[in-house]
């Protein structure tokens, strides 16, 4: 007999990926964030270079993250995640040992190897252990992971900082990122059919729905319009947002004067806003569509970068601007996993999502570089922020063309 106080492995599966990706944007987003400024002054960094070592991180994202996508379809996300959670904990905690730019690029190369084992195969995962009229729902509550994650570093690292150096904060992060290999491994699961489970939330209509089998080879992938649109869109608004994500901290530090314990709270405000928009504007969309949902946010976004530009160093004003972008930043990357199972068969959605982050990763590889190198250029990085509103705006622009709302296998053979 079934106890009523049982739950249900979706819901465990929903956990794990949330302490998963919390400790992942910590690192990836957070500690990177946070912790630039002190690197910049210890290590003597240009901002081209700081750059730089974000990009080092985006180029093995970019180049591993197809790889998790194609794994996770082909053996599992436990597995993946699981041992590639060694790259990103052991990544992280050399990232501590860091005496050069040469270094800082290469440990953070291996921390994004890591990372690429992380959001591919847990949204893939979510999304399978979900119902489809509650995909939205569930990755709304996994979307405050990242939020909370690189939130509460703007909070601690600067307290770490003072009291001891910014190296405890990476060392700090690399043992909770070697934890998650056990966590993962332990608790998570593949596929609920194998385990004669239903999807949390399925009705029998999704139950009765036709799974496809048939495969799909990359080139039939790659001539289908609504793989490029989206895929565009993904690029830009990676581009538009990292700009800012990046560093919004360093441009308040040493642009704006602010002080240091203050400007690391930019980033706070940009995660726990981004709390509360993730869910809202993610669950939204499962009732107004995607489209119109990517489409709404993406201009908003360029309307909260704006509000950052025109502040200058209002500080009610910036907080405002921040507040605004954090609060739509939420709901982005959730928008786009749940695009995969709405518009592409669920037998590849792992394959399809980790191409979807090629384009992600460039946008994340190239947005820092670029962007820097203007910050050096122009003696501001007003015209850098000013790049990514457009991008954003540029981003909203290409998804109003994408088409259908019901994936079919016939669209793609």
């Amino acid at each position: 007999m079934k106890s009523p106080f049982s739950i249900h492995r979706g819901w465990i599966i929903l956990w794990v990926g949330f302490v998963t990706l919390l400790i992942a944007y910590s690192i990836r987003i957070g500690a990177y964030s946070v912790l630039l400024p002190e690197m910049i002054r210890d290590l003597r960094l240009t901002k081209v270079e700081a750059g730089m070592i974000k990009s080092a991180f985006g180029i093995s994202y970019l180049l591993f993250s197809p790889l998790m996508g194609w794994l996770t379809d082909i053996i599992g996300g436990r597995k993946v995640i699981s041992f590639f959670c060694l790259f990103l904990g052991g990544g992280t905690f050399l990232m501590g040992e860091a005496e050069s730019f040469i270094t800082s690029a290469i440990f953070y190369f291996i921390v994004g190897i890591g990372a690429s084992a992380t959001w591919v195969p847990i949204t893939t995962l979510v999304q399978r252990w979900f119902g489809e009229k509650k995909r939205g729902f569930a990755l709304g509550i996994l979307s405050p992971s990242y939020g909370i994650g690189f939130g509460l570093m703007g909070i601690i690292l600067p307290m770490i900082v003072s009291r001891y150096n910014w190296r405890i904060g990476w060392q700090l992060l690399g043992g909770f990122g070697l934890g998650l290999i056990f966590l993962n491994g332990i608790l998570l699961r593949d596929n609920p059919k194998i385990m004669g489970i239903s999807p949390w939330g399925e009705n029998r209509e999704e139950k009765e729905s036709p799974s496809f089998s048939q495969k799909i080879s990359y080139g039939e992938i790659l001539k289908n319009d609504r793989f490029w649109i989206i895929g565009i869109s993904y690029f830009m608004i990676s581009f538009g947002i990292y700009t800012i994500v990046d560093f919004i901290v360093t441009y308040g530090t040493l642009e704006l004067k602010i002080p240091y314990n203050i400007s690391s709270l930019f980033i706070t405000i940009i995660a726990f806003s981004g709390v509360a928009g993730g869910f809202i504007l993610t669950t939204i969309s499962d009732y107004i569509g995607r489209k119109k949902s990517l489409i709404l946010i993406q201009f908003s976004v360029t309307i909260g970068i704006l509000l950052i530009l025109m502040a200058r160093s209002h500080l009610s004003l910036l907080i405002t601007g921040t507040l605004l972008f954090g609060f739509l930043y939420g709901a982005i990357w959730p928008m786009y996993a749940t695009c995969v199972r709405d518009y592409f068969p669920e037998n590849i959605a792992g394959t399809i999502l980790g191409l979807f982050t090629i384009f992600y990763g460039i946008g994340v590889m190239l947005s820092p570089v670029l962007t820097g190198y203007l910050a050096d250029l122009t003696g501001t990085f007003r015209w850098s922020f000013g790049l990514s509103g457009l991008s954003a705006l540029l981003s909203a622009f290409t998804i109003s063309f994408l088409r259908y709302n019901n994936c079919k296998l016939e669209d793609l053979v």
